[in-house]
């Protein structure tokens, strides 16, 4: 089963690759339909299943098993606003877990926030305006940054100020993520490339997998030419992310990244690249899905690695977002001229 669907942003010089792991209209199932799922799949709504155990488990033991965990991957279906108000939830617990026991953070990492914004965060944080995240938003200017709308993202920011939480920006300006797709490795600076442990790359296998997942998450609209650009540029964000989230832990005693779930999966996405540059820390993954109409058990949510191993360590499933079909919107943007 999918478990993102990426809708494609064409890019300057014709280039189709998804900066942000799909704006507005990715969504969590293979499935693309309006409307809500049966009585039957809303009994699944709400179900936190633990890959590793195999088994449905609490909020509580939830919570339990994430509170000692210095790395902390949340994913998202991005227009799912129940995936953004459920992660905010467990940020503020986290936060409050750590701060009854003496600790610091944990520090939040964006994806949705450009490195080139850091000092713009950093400025804020410092400011008499801290504790307003519509404030924080308009700043960022994110109406006009491709993601859906600031109050869907709005819970998130408000849990971070509210905890006075160390805020770190994730993504990597557009332009870089073109000239590395365009241009491959070669275009960063050896020490860019080093520093990024870019030197390394993908498992044939995983790459395999990456490539797959990358064409059928674009609809069959994509020349397969593109498919190594594309993947390239997603190793280059996770690289970034993860590197993020180093920095993150390292000042703060804890991180929580916040992103898409492609870039969770803790086979090829950020974890990949955080064991080999942070090895022997404790990494959590939890994935937001949506329910899927005709899947009736938990267990079929969970993603998969090309040995069929589970890709994450917890599931949380939650109601559909009603959206158009993104394959349709991706036709539209493509022909547009």
């Amino acid at each position: 089963m999918a478990v993102g669907r990426c809708a494609a942003v064409v890019l300057s010089l014709g280039l189709l690759i998804f900066p942000a792991e799909g704006a507005s209209a990715q969504s969590g199932s293979a499935t693309q339909t309006e409307g809500r799922v049966s009585a039957q799949d809303q009994a699944l709504v709400g179900t936190i299943w633990s890959a590793r155990e195999g088994r449905a488990v609490s909020r509580e033991e939830l919570l339990e098993g994430l509170s000692s965990t210095p790395l902390i991957l949340l994913g998202e279906v991005h227009d799912n606003p129940e995936h953004h108000s459920l992660r905010a939830w467990i940020i503020g617990e986290l936060a409050t877990r750590r701060s009854a026991s003496g600790e610091r953070g944990p520090a939040v990492v964006f994806e949705h926030i450009r490195a080139d914004q850091q000092s713009l965060v950093d400025d804020f944080l410092a400011s008499d305006e801290r504790a307003d995240a519509g404030a924080l938003l308009q700043k960022l200017d994110w109406d006009r940054s491709g993601w859906p709308s600031a109050a869907m993202f709005s819970p998130l920011f408000e849990q971070a100020l509210k905890f006075r939480l160390p805020i770190f920006a994730g993504n990597t300006p557009a332009e870089a993520i073109r000239k590395v797709a365009r241009e491959g490795l070669a275009s960063l600076l050896d020490e860019e490339r080093s520093r990024l442990g870019l030197d390394q790359q993908l498992e044939p296998h995983l790459y395999a997998a990456l490539i797959k997942d990358i064409e059928e998450n674009h609809c069959g609209l994509v020349p397969e030419s593109a498919f190594p650009p594309m993947a390239l540029a997603q190793q280059y964000r996770d690289a970034h992310l993860a590197e993020r989230m180093i920095s993150a832990m390292a000042a703060n005693g804890a991180a929580v990244l916040l992103a898409g779930n492609g870039h969770v999966r803790s086979d090829r996405g950020v974890p990949w690249h955080l064991r080999r540059r942070a090895p022997g820390s404790n990494i959590g993954v939890v994935t937001f899905v949506e329910a899927d109409p005709g899947i009736t058990e938990a267990a079929p949510y969970v993603p998969l690695d090309p040995d069929g191993q589970p890709a994450t360590d917890y599931v949380w499933i939650t109601s559909r977002a009603e959206r158009p079909d993104p394959c349709e919107e991706m036709r539209q943007r493509i022909s547009r001229p």
